[in-house]
């Protein structure tokens, strides 16, 4: 499988524990396989203990038995899932699809949105500038050499002020 060629820092310390750790476990369930296949009298010959200590012993190493089975299955599982095999393709699927669509995906939705934000600021900008009116220079300015234009803004009033009527115009 491609992907898997690099070594993580520390694997040789990880598979020898993995390896210590099975012998262990190995050995255990020979033990816990040994004293449970043997009869209550037979324990009792062999350690020296009373029926119910010897009942109470092999109790334990039943129940000792299985749980080195449950132990092993549990290993193999996380080391069936943890493998590069396995691992790689998960990890490939979830970058490819978070960078190569989502972030170009997330991308285009930003770039939408700028423009439209662009476009319509430049409207608003415009007809701000159009809110007001422009006086033109009437004749007499114009020979006297004034080129300049003059905003015009509309000073409205509300009823029952002075100088209450259509509304002022103030020249800026």
């Amino acid at each position: 499988m491609q992907g898997c060629t690099i070594k993580p820092a520390g694997e040789g310390e990880i598979i020898a524990l993995a390896t210590q750790a099975r012998v262990v476990l190995g050995y255990a369930h020979d033990l816990t396989e040994l004293l449970g296949n043997l009869p209550i009298a037979g324990i009792v010959a062999l350690c020296g203990l009373t029926i119910p200590q010897a009942t109470v012993l092999k109790t334990f190493v039943d129940f000792s038995h299985d749980v080195t089975h449950l132990l092993n299955r549990a290993i193999v599982g996380l080391r069936e899932v943890l493998a590069c095999e396995t691992f790689n393709p998960i990890y490939t699927t979830f970058v490819h699809k978070a960078l190569c669509i989502e972030g170009v995906s997330g991308l285009k939705s930003i770039f939408t949105t700028t423009l439209i934000i662009s476009i319509f600021s430049m409207i608003m900008i415009m007809f701000r500038a159009a809110l007001y009116p422009i006086k033109e220079p009437d004749v007499q300015s114009a020979s006297s050499g004034e080129n300049a234009m003059e905003v015009v803004k509309y000073n409205e009033t509300s009823p029952g002020e002075k100088g209450a009527g259509d509304g002022q115009v103030v020249v800026y």
